[in-house]
């Protein structure tokens, strides 16, 4: 029967629109958090992200798109990943028509596509999230991409170490798979991790209390097309991507460290722009604490 829901479940992904999740708690938790040795910089104190010179430098001009409050944010992603991963302005003073640019799986061995991904967006005065598996920081090749595409100015996520279903591990063993890629990241950043992704979409009552210990905001997508079959070409995907039912404003687009993908992203970014919607520096969102029941 499990096996059976699943799969529905993953048809639903397929599909291309936002996961459905259920509210289900995998097992007791344990009275204290598993003790796991890490740094103190690992876990942040608050949910305002420290804006380093270098990583704010770049990114400072918004157009007339978004008007940021005194904290430097504008938008924000509901506290409930069960009702939207979308963005939202936080007041009429910021446009709604905005697109979150989101990339999985960076920086995937044995080829990576990232920093040219990254190059590309810069060029283009577009910014996003790229949401990395500690298993491929674990190489000096993988850091110091990651270094790279950190330094120029985009945020970086956690995806999890090693990409598992999370629905099938225990608490300990979903904790060990996202502190060990918080400290992994911070430790090559020296920024923290302020978004977490669960690979597939899939989660539980676990991980949402694991991401409120480590300062993390849950996330999952609007829509992504790029490990699909029919839209492994650079063309097709950014066709698919610009002309589906799921483009909306807010949508949160998913995409993954792919040549295809990075072939696509001029069209992509032009087409939107055409279309009337800005893609958004992840920087002007606000992070927050999920919520610990279904609103």
């Amino acid at each position: 029967m499990q096996k059976v829901f699943l799969k529905v479940l993953l048809g639903t992904v397929l599909l291309g629109n936002m996961p459905t999740h259920s509210w289900v708690q995998a097992e007791e938790i344990p009275e204290d958090i598993p003790q796991i040795e890490i740094t103190e910089e690992a876990v942040p104190t608050d949910y305002n992200i420290v804006k380093s010179d270098n990583v704010r430098a770049a990114w400072t001009d918004y157009g007339n798109y978004a008007q940021p409050d005194e904290e430097g944010y504008a938008y924000y992603i509901h506290a409930d990943p069960d009702i939207s991963s979308e963005i939202f302005p936080l007041d009429e003073n910021s446009s709604e028509d905005v697109l979150l640019f989101t990339f999985d799986d960076a920086p995937q061995e044995p080829d990576s596509y990232a920093i040219e991904m990254a190059q590309v967006m810069k060029e283009k005065d577009v910014n996003a999230i790229f949401l990395v598996n500690g298993m491929y920081l674990e190489s000096e090749w993988g850091r110091e991409i990651t270094k790279q595409v950190h330094d120029m100015g985009f945020e970086i996520g956690n995806h999890t170490h090693t990409h598992p279903n999370l629905r099938e591990l225990t608490y300990e063993e979903q904790y060990n798979e996202i502190v060990a890629t918080n400290q992994m990241v911070e430790e090559i950043t020296g920024a923290p991790v302020r978004w977490f992704r669960p690979p597939f979409g899939l989660f539980n009552m676990d991980t949402i209390l694991i991401c409120n210990e480590l300062g993390l905001q849950l996330m999952t997508w609007s829509f992504g097309y790029d490990w699909m079959d029919e839209y492994l070409s650079g063309p097709e995907l950014a066709a698919v991507s610009l002309d589906n039912m799921y483009t909306r404003p807010g949508a949160n687009i998913l995409m993954h460290d792919r040549s295809w993908t990075l072939e696509a992203l001029p069209t992509m970014i032009d087409g939107y722009s055409e279309l009337g919607y800005h893609i958004v520096d992840p920087y002007l969102i606000q992070h927050q604490e999920n919520s610990t029941e279904p609103l």
